[in-house]
């Protein structure tokens, strides 16, 4: 096998092992979560630096089959991203600022096929290319009374938010880390 053939298997091995360390575990990272975070695009790109690897194989009957599976395996890699993409792309809805360093995400997405849309907060601390984000909570407003009202700052490491029916979940955040103790959840 030339050295060509073996570079490209080794980076295609590479790849792969990065998309399913991605789609199974998801980082603190702030850096990682935002731009590393494909791990469809990931396979994808597996699925071709092995296919590039065959061509340098000498058995043709070799070359042929690892070409045909690396093209379905992209093919369904690409399938699902865009799956993907389709039903849990998030929108991003702004920022609340908080005492330095911290501030908190506010996103909306689609729930599901319905006309309900569902809040992600997360909390992040600016460090930057070390900062890190944690998830704070998620209301859906298909009971119209569970929808995010509010988010507030109520002291430099404590969150209160409130729903429209009133209810507020105060959440504390680690004085050392800045992970919040414990997040909330309505028909999430």
């Amino acid at each position: 096998m030339p050295p060509r053939s073996l570079v490209l298997s080794a980076a295609s091995l590479c790849a792969g092992g990065l998309a399913v360390l991605v789609y199974f575990h998801d980082s603190d990272l702030v850096l990682l979560r935002e731009h590393l975070n494909h791990p469809f695009a990931l396979g994808a790109l597996a699925c071709l630096l092995m296919a590039l690897a065959a061509a340098g194989l000498r058995w043709m009957w070799l070359r042929v089959v690892i070409v045909l599976l690396s093209g379905l395996g992209m093919s369904v890699a690409l399938f699902g991203g865009w799956m993907a993409l389709a039903f849990s792309s998030t929108a991003e809805v702004g920022f609340v600022d908080g005492p330095d360093p911290y501030r908190i995400r506010l996103q909306r997405s689609l729930a599901g096929l319905g006309p309900d849309t569902v809040m992600w907060l997360s909390v992040r601390r600016d460090a930057g290319l070390l900062s890190r984000e944690w998830d704070l909570g998620c209301f859906n407003d298909d009971v119209p009374d569970d929808a995010l009202d509010s988010v507030t700052w109520t002291g430099p490491g404590s969150v209160e938010i409130r729903v429209v029916d009133g209810r507020t979940f105060p959440i504390a955040l680690d004085p050392a880390s800045g992970r919040p103790l414990t997040t909330a959840a309505l028909n999430c």
